[in-house]
């Protein structure tokens, strides 16, 4: 096995490490979007979130939704955390805030997701069967031919583009130009989201639906190096969504669906059944 292999291997290897995380995309158990007033949650059916555990309190509060603002109210006698410190009452800080908060109650967490004008509770558990199940990734071998170097070529000012995720919800994300390159013959483009100092690639392909996640799959670089940047697709990896019912994928905007099969980078994730 070469160094390129190996470098490779080794960031799979990573990837697969990260999801068996205590608050990653398997261990994500839950998604309940707030009304307005009061969300009474526990293990009890009747509360509008229920939780999951023997152990997890039939009541253990509530989350009171009131003109844009979450506040968590824990009920008497229920041990619970913000953050790590000890909390009855809590003005929650959304995840789309600078410092979210991370409420935890046993072995769960969660979090204040804000998604257009919609609140809801995305909620982990360690004890998530579909991380005790979890066997690993699965790949492509690594094919060196899809390691492709492509020509950047620079908006002036860069886009905003709309991107719909997998509720609908629509939100407009900066691009600063594209990336044109041939595969088998082809001529290609992707549009190229900024994202922290790399670019993200947000892509459909013909393998998708048989050989890989149906809605398409995701893929990072470094940003251009004069008009240059290094498209690694033994990198591409799937989206969130393809790991659980809960994540609020974007999904590839109709200028990256690729007229060719890209067979490199990760296949399609099992489902519950095939684990």
């Amino acid at each position: 096995m070469d160094s390129y292999e190996m470098s490779i291997e080794a960031a799979r290897g990573e990837r697969a490490q990260m999801l068996l995380g205590d608050r990653s995309w398997l261990t994500l158990a839950g998604l309940d979007w707030l009304q307005p007033g009061e969300n009474r949650f526990g293990r009890a059916p009747e509360n509008d979130i229920v939780l999951p555990g023997e152990e997890t309190p039939p009541f253990a509060g509530a989350f009171w939704l009131e003109d844009g603002q979450t506040t968590l109210k824990v009920a008497p006698g229920v041990v619970m955390a913000a953050n790590g410190q000890p909390v009855t009452e809590l003005v929650m800080r959304p995840d789309t805030s600078a410092e979210p908060d991370f409420v935890e109650l046993g072995g769960l967490t969660m979090v204040l997701l804000q998604r257009g004008k919609r609140f809801g509770i995305r909620l982990w558990n360690e004890a998530s069967p579909a991380r005790r199940l979890f066997t690993g990734l699965r790949w492509y071998p690594v094919r060196p031919e899809y390691r492709i170097t492509a020509r950047f070529v620079a908006y002036d000012p860069p886009h905003q583009l709309p991107i719909i995720d997998v509720l609908g919800d629509e939100t407009l994300r900066p691009f600063p130009g594209y990336v044109c390159f041939t595969c088998q013959g082809q001529e290609c483009r992707l549009e190229a989201e900024a994202r922290g100092n790399k670019l993200f690639f947000n892509f459909g392909d013909l393998t998708n639906g048989d050989a890989t996640y149906g809605a398409g799959r995701f893929l990072y670089a470094d940003q251009p190096d004069g008009d240059l940047v290094a498209l690694d697709f033994n990198l591409a990896t799937n989206p969130y969504c393809a790991y659980t019912d809960y994540a609020t994928c974007p999904l590839p905007p109709a200028q990256n669906r690729l007229p060719v099969r890209i067979e490199a980078g990760e296949l399609r994730f099992p489902a519950a059944g095939e684990i």
